[in-house]
Order: C-alpha cells, then sequence, then structure tokens
C-alpha cells in the first residue's frame, strides 16, 4: 500500500509543469516579505507578539495560493476516472493526494518560517525550532478549514463558497496592512489574554507556548490540538469533486436579464453577439476565473471604505468618489483572466470559428461591461449610500461605470494575450511591466475622481459628463467596427 501511495505522490509531482515542482519564485517572495514583516518587529516586542507576527505572516502567505494556484490540491484530480480504473484503491489515491498537498504546504511555510526563526532576536534554537513546527501545524489547520468549507458548501452552495473564499483573501489582505498598525501595543503582549479579543485570532493559538508567562493549560495544548484535528481532517474528508457546469441559471443572471436586452439591442453587432452571449453565461461558471478576479475587485473597495469612515464631509466625498473610480484600475488584470477555462481544449472552435479577433474582442468587453461591471457598480453605489454619499453616488455611477467601460476597453489588447477561455488557467500570462500602467490607470482616475466630486455638483452636470464618456465610447466602437470593414 505504502509503495503505491508513493508511486502515485511521484506522478503527481512528475505532472506538474517547468519549476513548481520546487517553486523557487514563491519561495524568494515568501522569504523577503516575511524577513521584511519581522525585520520590522525584531527585538521590539517580546516573543509571544514576534512569534504571532510571524505566524500572521504566515498564514497569509499560505491562505493566498491555496485560494489561487494550489486550489486545485483541495478538489478531486479531473483525472479519476482514469486512474481509479488502475491497480489502486481509493484510500491510496486519497492519501497520495493528501500528500501532495501536506508536502506542498510545508514547502511554502517554510519559506516564510526559516526566515522568521533565523530573525528572532535572543531565542536559543529550540524555540526556533518550535516556532517552525507551530508554523507547519497552522498551516495544515488553514487547509483542513478550506476543505472542510468546500466539501460542505459545494454544488447548490457555491455562490457561498466563492464569498467565503473572498472574504478570506480580503481579510489576510487587511490584516496584513492594518495589523502592523498595532506593533506599539505589541510590548505588552505576552500571551493570548493581553489583548481583548486576540484570543479570537488563530495564530495567537499557535503562537501561545512561545509566550514569556506560562500559559493556562488550555493554551499549552491548543496548537497541538488544532494540528491534530487538522490531520485527521484532511485525511477523513473526501475531496469534493470539481464543480461541473450546470444548466440553471444564478439569480444575479436572472437579474440582469433585462440588461442583457438591452445591450443586445441598443450595443451588441450582430458580428459580436456570438462572443457576448457566450461569455456571458460561461465566464460566472469558470471557478477559477470567479477566484481570482472577484478579489482583484474587493481589494480596494475594501481599503476605501475603511479609509473613508471617520473622515470630514469634505473629505468624504473625495473618498467616496475614489470609491466609484479607482476600481476602474483593476479592471485591466480582470481582463488578462478571461483567457482561462478550464475547458480550454476546446480553443479549437474559436480558432476555427468565422469571427475575426476583434469581433470577439469586442463581444468579449460588452458581456463583462454587462455582466461584471453592471453589478460590481450597484454595489459601489451602494457601499457609497451606506457611508452617507448615496446622492453624489447615484450622480457618478454612470460615469465611473463608462469610465471602467473606456479603461477596459482601451487597455484590452495589451493584457489580453489570447482569445476568450482558450488557455490553461495556470498559464495565463501576467507581466511585471503591466503595473507600472496600472499605476499610471489608477493616477489619472483618482484625479478624475477627484475632480468630478467637486465639479459635478448637480445632474445636469452629470448628464454633461455622461453624456460626453458615452460620445467617446462609442467613437471608439464605432472606429473598431471601420476595422472590421
Amino acid at each position: 500500500m505504502l509503495a503505491r501511495i508513493l508511486i502515485l505522490l511521484r506522478t503527481r509531482l512528475a505532472a506538474q509543469k517547468g519549476d513548481s515542482a520546487l517553486p523557487v519564485a514563491a519561495l524568494l517572495v515568501q522569504g523577503t516579505v516575511a524577513a521584511v514583516v519581522c525585520g520590522l518587529v525584531r527585538g521590539e516586542v517580546p516573543p509571544f507578539a514576534y512569534a504571532l507576527v510571524a505566524l500572521a505572516t504566515c498564514a497569509a502567505l499560505v491562505a493566498i495560493p491555496l485560494l489561487g494556484e494550489l486550489s486545485r490540491l483541495l478538489v478531486a484530480d479531473e483525472t479519476g476516472d482514469w486512474v481509479r480504473a488502475l491497480p489502486v484503491r481509493s484510500i491510496e489515491l486519497h492519501l497520495a493526494r493528501t500528500a501532495h498537498l501536506c508536502l506542498a504546504l510545508a514547502v511554502l511555510s517554510l519559506g516564510a518560517l526559516v526566515p522568521a526563526a533565523l530573525l528572532a532576536k535572543g531565542w536559543d534554537w529550540s524555540a526556533r525550532v518550535e516556532l517552525v513546527a507551530l508554523g507547519l501545524g497552522q498551516s495544515l489547520a488553514i487547509a483542513a478549514a478550506l476543505l472542510l468549507v468546500q466539501a460542505l458548501l459545494r454544488g447548490r452552495a457555491q455562490g457561498l463558497l466563492v464569498i467565503v473564499q473572498i472574504v478570506l483573501f480580503v481579510g489576510v489582505l487587511l490584516g496584513a496592512s492594518v495589523g502592523l498598525r498595532k506593533a506599539p501595543e505589541m510590548k505588552a503582549w505576552t500571551s493570548p489574554a493581553a489583548e481583548a479579543g486576540l484570543a479570537l485570532f488563530p495564530p495567537a493559538w499557535f503562537a501561545a507556548p512561545l509566550g514569556d508567562t506560562p500559559p493556562s493549560a488550555l493554551w499549552s495544548w491548543a496548537a497541538l490540538a488544532a494540528t491534530v484535528l487538522a490531520v485527521v481532517a484532511l485525511i477523513a474528508t473526501p475531496a469534493p469533486q470539481v464543480r461541473r457546469f450546470q444548466k440553471s441559471a444564478s439569480v444575479l443572471s436572472n437579474v440582469l436579464a433585462p440588461v442583457r436586452r438591452l445591450a443586445l439591442r441598443l450595443w451588441v453587432r450582430g458580428s459580436e453577439r456570438a462572443s457576448f452571449e457566450w461569455l456571458f453565461e460561461a465566464l460566472p461558471r469558470e471557478r477559477d476565473f470567479v477566484l481570482r478576479t472577484y478579489p482583484l475587485l474587493a481589494v480596494p473597495v475594501a481599503f476605501l471604505w475603511i479609509s473613508g469612515r471617520g473622515e470630514a464631509a469634505d473629505t468624504q466625498q473625495d473618498w467616496l468618489a475614489l470609491l466609484l473610480f479607482l476600481p476602474g484600475a483593476y479592471l485591466p488584470l480582470l481582463a488578462a483572466h478571461v483567457p482561462g477555462s478550464d475547458s480550454f481544449q476546446a480553443r479549437w472552435i474559436l480558432d476555427t470559428a468565422p469571427l475575426e479577433r476583434d469581433a470577439l474582442d469586442n463581444g468579449a468587453i460588452k458581456a463583462i461591461a454587462a455582466r461584471f461591471l453592471v453589478p460590481f457598480y450597484a454595489l459601489l453605489v451602494g457601499i457609497g449610500t451606506l457611508l452617507g454619499g448615496g446622492a453624489m453616488m447615484l450622480r457618478l455611477a454612470l460615469p465611473a461605470f463608462l469610465c471602467g467601460v473606456l479603461v477596459l476597453r482601451g487597455t484590452w489588447k495589451t493584457f489580453v494575450v489570447d482569445p476568450p477561455l482558450s488557455t490553461a488557467p495556470d498559464s495565463i500570462l501576467i507581466r511585471q511591466d503591466w503595473f507600472g500602467g496600472l499605476a499610471v490607470i489608477a493616477g489619472v482616475l483618482s484625479i478624475v475622481a477627484v475632480a468630478a466630486s467637486r465639479l459635478v455638483r448637480g445632474p445636469l452636470e452629470a448628464l454633461v459628463l455622461a453624456l460626453a464618456l458615452l460620445a467617446l465610447e462609442r467613437a471608439l466602437d464605432r472606429r473598431s467596427r471601420l476595422r472590421l470593414g
């Protein structure tokens, strides 16, 4: 049995492409981030607080890959039917997958834990080793929690699963940025009982054994108990099946049906209709697209929400305008993920279709605008209304939406290399030199947002601005139509 499990494990490792078997680049990123964060608090806080920072950083650096490129290790292999035809048992396949997951977790975790342990000031070797061991246990607990969530919420609760994963992703990034502000207060943190609510923070459970004051019996065993439960959950929980295509439409699709019909009547040309209809239906069903792109839009919204609360009235108007306009800078990254699909082998349908690439791209742009941008900007208006700026949000919603469409159209050919849904999700091209352009777009949109919040004071000004942006969008759309002939 052990021999067959090892053979399956070696096969899984050999199937990884390129340098993913040993992700050197990812390990360098993990180590650099951990070294910088731990270096900021090194020698300034007691051992428990240092361990808390190190373990929280490691948790963030492990959770994000588990929601992205490593998420495949939490679900059943798509080649299961073929593998089950081999002379192996189901338990052996399950244990091989679990071993693969644990090995990947160990490699990623050590990339952050080893620098953190080496940078610990005044620690003996046993404490450093204990920090690494506690971090590995924490990573197992994170993986077990995500596996249980996926096992419980798959199928009909797929939308809830996406929400859970987005909340975790955004929470990780916000915690990493806001947590360092508490560094001065951490000098008094010697155990999980040092701060109200700290006991509810999972990394504190694993950092408790390294506290200056002897923890209670409960805290002494919390980390070990969580690790043991995580191992049991990983072994005992069957991997959930990859969600298959479902014919039934989602609630949001039904709500957006009038928007779809209006776009088809007034905006989408005949040559673009196939691409528009296809992506309107298919993109929301692509799990990797949803999990990788929704957080891209949720992160700036969360940061602006935190920054805008408690500001003076005039300043808050600027923040609310930024809440509407600035997420448009992330739309090129959303567009860059459009080529990714689990069914990328069907690319031949696109390659042999009697359509020009421009018609395919234009239909895709309009599908994204109707299916994703309309509900997204409606959500932004709702958030701004909760923050007390409902009138301004209603005035600027349409101009902000049109700015988003213009950004999407203007950057499409730069960021979208392959046709829609034609590439494996792990083969999507993301270039480092794109981020300079994104920074420029963000700067321009910030200027537009502040100017709009101060100059567009009534419905007439909002209408004039919207009509100007609409005319620009129509001109660009007409130019693409002339290019197609």
